[in-house]
């Protein structure tokens, strides 16, 4: 089944993808239909997406909303990437729909959004009714961030204001209109992410059997380094594409952009 880890629905107790088809990623409800059986549990939106930079429309999580109801399932939604959208496309929290307040679990963090990665700050957001299951079993699972760095973030979450996500997203669409245009001279032709800060190319043109060979041989070409794009896909997909990442400093976007073009 073709479809990337993060550009799709998962649904447990044993995970099934639900394929989203590029260029769009557009969701085929029907597909999600399909794929419940009665030992689903959950489904997981990822919005906007890594790899794929697929941002959700109103309409595909209301068509979520409406099966998870029907069904009567919960939502983990992982939406890291939330502050990182082009194009005046929007992000909507699939918790504030109709319906999807008790049901959806919303997971995020600030590593993204504050370039503090390495502090491994996140957060969730549920009905206060699951709050104390959850936290249970997550006392048993993770190692609490350094007092001082939860101070900071809380700091960056109270006090910055909207235009600091603004100028974010500003930021991040030039970069993202600058490594496309340089992907597209290049000839891996770039599927334009909605979101996030990652895009997928076709890589066909690159030699190598695989997309991890394909990755490799670029990186000795190029000195650009990407990601196979086998590596988010189902058994047998993206063998022709590569995820490159452009949330870099100018500099080296800037080399990298050049080495490409001289593919």
């Amino acid at each position: 089944m073709a479809t990337t880890w993060n550009t799709m629905l998962s649904l447990r107790v044993v995970p099934v993808a639900v394929p989203l088809d590029p260029p769009n990623w557009h969701l085929d409800i029907d597909r999600l239909r399909k794929a419940i059986t009665p030992r689903t549990r959950a489904v997981i939106v990822n919005t906007p997406s890594n790899p794929s930079g697929k941002v959700f429309s109103v309409d595909e999580l209301q068509a979520i909303a409406e099966v998870a109801i029907e069904h009567d399932l919960f939502v983990f939604t992982d939406e890291i990437y939330e502050h990182f959208i082009f194009d005046r496309n929007r992000h909507v929290s699939l918790a504030t729909l109709p319906g999807m307040s008790k049901r959806t679990i919303t997971i995020s963090g600030v590593s993204k959004a504050f370039s503090v990665t390495g502090w491994r700050i996140g957060y969730l957001a549920a009905s206060r009714e699951w709050i104390p299951t959850i936290g249970y079993f997550h006392d048993l699972v993770y190692i609490c961030a350094p007092g001082p760095l939860q101070y900071g973030v809380a700091a960056g979450l109270i006090g910055l204001p909207a235009a600091y996500y603004d100028k974010l997203a500003a930021e991040y669409q030039q970069k993202r209109d600058q490594l496309c245009a340089a992907l597209s001279d290049a000839g891996l032709t770039p599927s334009i992410p909605a979101g996030a800060y990652y895009v997928l190319a076709d890589a066909s043109r690159v030699p190598g059997e695989t997309a991890s060979n394909k990755a490799r041989n670029l990186l000795a070409s190029t000195g650009v380094a990407s990601v196979a794009g086998s590596a988010f896909f189902a058994s047998g997909g993206g063998k022709n594409l590569l995820r490159f990442c452009f949330g870099k400093q100018p500099e080296a976007l800037d080399r990298a952009c050049t080495a490409l073009r001289g593919l």
